[in-house]
């Protein structure tokens, strides 16, 4: 058989070999005619002896590197400060033991006979989303984006055992639950204690809702006893609207009171894990938390939407004096359909888009701790109507 013939034989087989020799990631190729390409997870350089026999606490077990791969060091003393800057990272744990090996790999790889080893592909993507803290605060230099480093190459610094013990930066501490994170910080979540206030701060809190809640709560238990004492005289409007707006601040109170239960705040406010309710309601905690939102809060909107009643009661009945019209006949029943529904339809919106926050402060569940627009939006505003509405009536009561 002539050569002519064999020629496409022998290409095909070379074709085979350099697939079966990328395929199994060894060291050089050898073309049909003997030409050596160059191996593709290592890239020529010329290398020199390592100064520090470590990497990031790590020993290395190699004696020669390469400044190649890490473009923004042109000594091994700048790479060594560029990886004490990088360490930065402890503070976020997940982070943290996902990228040693890719800095190590970056700015302390091995070189031999003049190649040093690239790192893999699969190496930098696990980088992304653990640490995207790096993203979205500085982003990743050019020479760390995963797409300059091939796929399916082993690396020296792969076996390397690291310390993956990284500690969250107060006021984070560390977590396994996933819904506890701090955005950006994986493993990490805010304390339960608010950081913006000291212990003593929190103590100084504590006693004034105390006794302020003690107060109110005496108050308009005293206010409720007077009026069931003479149900029948009392049940008039618009005297007994008098009687629900104290029973509304009376659960109102109980809800506040209910922290100085034994270990009842830290079962409101605190996750099991010891971080901040955020979010709530969720699958994973308990009701405690959405419980007392709901008393504090849908009596709070219940009591002031009865002072609207109340001053609407008021300027009615002021306008009717010197006749025998009765104003409020017939409407009664319209004041508890607004008074109790507005609130329950506030309560479960809420409870919808999840955002009620516990306060370790006040020691209480409520809405827009964390998003204040919801605060604006839930609390505010419908106050801020109820004193216009009311102080309207008031004003053409007069």
């Amino acid at each position: 058989m002539s050569s002519q013939a064999w020629s496409p034989i022998v290409g095909f087989y070379g074709m085979l070999c350099v697939w079966a020799a990328w395929l199994s990631g060894s060291g050089a190729v050898l073309s049909p005619n003997g030409t050596i390409f160059e191996d593709r997870c290592k890239k020529t350089t010329t290398c020199e002896v390592l100064k520090y026999n470590t990497c990031l606490g790590s020993p290395l077990p190699y004696t020669h590197t390469s400044l190649i791969l890490a473009e923004d060091s042109s000594t091994q003393e700048e790479a060594y400060e560029k990886l004490t800057m990088w360490s930065g990272l402890r503070n976020a744990p997940r982070c943290w033991s996902v990228i040693q090996p890719l800095l190590c790999a970056v700015y302390m790889p091995k070189c031999e006979n003049g190649r040093v080893e690239l790192p893999s592909q699969s190496l930098c993507l696990a980088t992304r989303r653990p640490c995207s803290i790096v993203d979205q605060e500085r982003g990743w230099p050019n020479f760390l984006k995963c797409d300059h480093f091939p796929m399916g190459c082993s690396n020296e610094v792969q076996k390397l055992k690291f310390n993956t013990s990284g500690q969250c930066e107060a006021p984070l501490v560390k977590t396994d639950i996933q819904s506890s994170w701090y955005k950006d910080v994986e493993g990490c979540g805010i304390q339960c204690d608010n950081p913006l206030f000291t212990e003593e701060e929190h103590n100084d809190m504590h006693a004034y809702i105390a006794y302020f809640g003690t107060i109110t709560l005496l108050c308009t238990f005293f206010t409720l006893a007077t009026f069931l004492a003479d149900w029948k005289n009392s049940n008039r409007y618009p005297a007994v609207i008098l009687f629900y707006i104290n029973a509304c601040f009376f659960v109102g109170s109980i809800g506040w009171l209910a922290q100085f239960l034994d270990g009842a705040r830290d079962e409101i406010v605190c996750k099991s894990d010891n971080t901040m309710r955020l979010g709530e309601p969720s699958s994973s905690e308990t009701l405690s938390c959405v419980t007392i939102f709901i008393i504090v809060y849908y009596s709070l909107m219940s009591g002031v939407i009865w002072f609207v009643m109340l001053t609407y009661a008021w300027h009615t009945s002021f306008k009717a004096l010197g006749t025998t019209h009765q104003p409020l006949s017939g409407r009664t029943s319209y004041f508890h359909m607004v008074t109790w529904s507005i609130p329950f339809v506030l309560t479960v919106a809420i409870l919808a888009i999840a955002e009620v926050d516990g306060d370790s402060v006040s020691g209480i569940c409520f809405v827009g701790y964390k998003n204040y627009k919801y605060r604006a939006g839930f609390v505010l505003a419908p106050i801020g109507v109820v004193l216009v509405v009311g102080g309207y009536f008031l004003i053409r009561g007069e």
